[in-house]
């Protein structure tokens, strides 16, 4: 008691005028606190809308793109029809070149490039992939439109036709999973979306992993015993 009785006693002998001083410095130390949580809710609300502006101007950009390129069978369709044609020219003596139209659209995503560190890691490392894709696919393609194209040999320059068909192959499948993350994020949030990345990511690498196991499987070699002929009715081992 003597304890308090003593704390008491001393700040009633402190001048008046340093506990207007402390309670200034309380109160601008609680509006310097109140306004920078403030700030930083009106910060992350900003961002997120942000973000929310640059995932659907993508979403579309994307989608259009896709829309554009057709379906896997599409493309293949008539691929293989140009490579029957260019084969048929160069048996008739009439070599036909196809024409390669630049149809890269990626003018929304190199307007955000600046700031596309707004992306979460789940929509961006999709995002990035597919846009990487589209430039490997315009360099081909003005490849495949310059003078050394037409100057190598039909059966060279159908398998670069072939190739260009491949890689636009890809860029649907890397666009569909670009959509999906952007569409699984602004759906049912970010962990919804980082679940998705890596269960999709499983999948690849057990697929990925079925592959070269069957590449590095060695070829059956042939039986020296004569196989034992099927009871009929029964079938064999699955």
């Amino acid at each position: 008691m003597s304890t308090l009785t003593a704390i008491y006693t001393w700040f009633a002998t402190l001048d008046p005028r340093i506990w207007q001083a402390v309670i200034a410095g309380v109160f601008v130390a609680g509006g310097w606190i109140v306004n920078g949580s403030q700030n930083r809710r009106r910060s992350l609300r900003m961002r997120q809308e942000r973000l929310r502006d640059v995932h659907r101007a993508l979403f579309a950009e994307i989608g259009a793109n896709l829309q554009t390129l057709g379906t896997e069978e599409d493309l293949w369709a008539s691929s293989a029809a140009v490579v029957e044609r260019m084969r048929k020219g160069a048996v008739q003596g009439e070599p036909y070149l196809p024409f390669v139209v630049r149809d890269r659209k990626d003018e929304v995503f190199a307007s955000i490039i600046g700031e596309i560190h707004i992306l979460p890691r789940t929509t961006i490392d999709a995002v990035v992939a597919y846009y990487a894709q589209l430039k490997v696919i315009a360099d081909v393609t003005e490849d495949l439109r310059g003078e050394s194209f037409a100057a190598l040999p039909v059966e060279r320059q159908i398998k670069l036709y072939e190739d260009l068909t491949g890689m636009k192959v890809l860029a649907i499948a890397f666009g569909n999973h670009a959509l999906r993350m952007i569409d699984t994020y602004a759906r049912d949030g970010k962990q919804a979306a980082q679940a998705l990345d890596q269960e999709l990511k499983k999948e690849t690498v057990a697929f990925e992993i079925k592959r070269l196991k069957a590449a590095k499987a060695p070829e059956a070699e042939p039986q020296d015993t004569p196989s034992i002929p099927q009871d009929e009715g029964r079938s064999g081992p699955s």
